[in-house]
């Protein structure tokens, strides 16, 4: 009589490949999420705010030596020099100067940044066509359009963007040393959830198929490229991860 041959199971979900038996592919109900780092302040919007302060001191004495010091007294001669002045300094700062920094989020959703309250700019990790790297920021470059992360306020999210971009699109950072920046901190950033993307009216990658439907849409869940059901392939058209 044979011996029994011990029967080898696979591992499900095993390796770094994602869900679902190593498939990336996505429902668009998913859960997802990203991390919103607040900006550190800077020197520049310290000195900003400094210089707006002086030049409102600078006009006030200014008004109150041209026009208040009384009929008797009459006009300061200095007045004119601390109007001029104030209208220089308030000018430069108002030009130059840095007014405010900006939120930045960084997850499942690509890369963006709080213009306003409700006014959001998102590159998709899909939509990257680069990163340019230099001395005081990491430009994140999408299909005519970019965002700048500044170094100095925003190091955490620089940080997190290039390990995630060298994580989601092969390529997409090969032109940045490795140690350019350091890791990400994983404990840096606020976690939110993602609402579900709006994805009717968009079509498939692969098939350039309408999604007419949502519930029709499937997703990378790498680059977060949209597919329609009956047209996703084995790989992801745009970084490659296995979808079937």
């Amino acid at each position: 009589m044979a011996a029994d041959r011990p029967v080898k199971r696979k591992r499900r979900g095993s390796g770094s490949t994602g869900q679902g038996g190593g498939s990336f592919l996505r429902q668009r109900t998913d859960p997802r999420s990203e991390r919103r780092f607040e900006p550190k302040a800077s020197l520049e919007l310290g000195l900003t705010l400094l210089g707006m302060s002086v030049a409102a001191l600078l006009a006030g004495a200014g008004v109150y030596g041209q026009w208040f010091r009384g009929d008797e007294a009459g006009a300061h001669p200095y007045a004119p020099y601390l109007l001029l002045g104030a209208f220089l300094l308030g000018a430069a700062a108002g030009l130059f100067g840095q007014w405010s920094m900006k939120a930045i989020r960084v997850g499942d959703a690509g890369v963006a940044v709080e213009n306003g309250p409700t006014e959001i700019e998102r590159i998709g990790w899909n939509e990257v066509t680069g990163l340019l790297l230099t001395e005081t920021a990491l430009t994140v470059q999408g299909s005519g359009t970019a965002i700048a992360i500044p170094l100095r306020a925003h190091l955490p999210a620089a940080s997190r963007v290039l390990a995630e971009v060298r994580k989601r699109i092969p390529g997409g950072a090969v032109d940045i040393e490795e140690g350019a920046l350091p890791a990400p901190d994983d404990a840096a950033g606020e976690v939110r959830p993602l609402e579900p993307p709006q994805v009717a009216g968009l079509r498939c990658k692969a098939t350039d198929k309408l999604i007419a439907f949502e519930a029709d849409a499937r997703l990378c869940g790498r680059c977060g490229e949209v597919y329609h059901k009956e047209g996703v392939p084995e790989r992801c058209a745009t970084c490659e991860a296995p979808l079937r």
